[in-house]
């Protein structure tokens, strides 16, 4: 599943530790995430079944990720049919997770 942003869910650790179903993963990726941002990050924080998903979404996707509602507002499958492609916050991600640009560029 290709998020929004082109971030392939099913190599993000957050969603592969969502589902093998066992806390003892979220709670890695959990103490892993806050050693990178210097922040308390609890395993609830983690779980996520994947941004296009109908149910649980990552504190950070739910919560400051502005992609995905910019997308699901304009009824778009993801970042690449936007008229504002890219924009600062896709570029910022981007940056961070090269392999999300090849994934938007094989949507196009």
């Amino acid at each position: 599943m290709i998020a929004y942003c082109g971030i392939d869910c099913s190599k993000c650790k957050s969603y592969i530790a969502t589902q093998s179903g066992k806390r003892g993963e979220l709670e890695k990726v959990a103490r892993n995430l806050a050693q990178i941002y210097h922040a308390e990050v609890k395993p609830e924080y983690v779980v996520c079944d994947g941004c296009k998903a109908d149910k649980r979404h990552s504190y950070f996707c739910s919560n400051r990720c502005n992609m995905r509602p910019c997308c699901m507002d304009r009824n778009y499958t993801s970042c690449i049919e936007c008229s504002d492609f890219p924009c600062a916050e896709l570029e910022l991600e981007i940056r961070n997770k090269p392999e999300a640009w090849e994934n938007l560029e094989k949507m196009r």
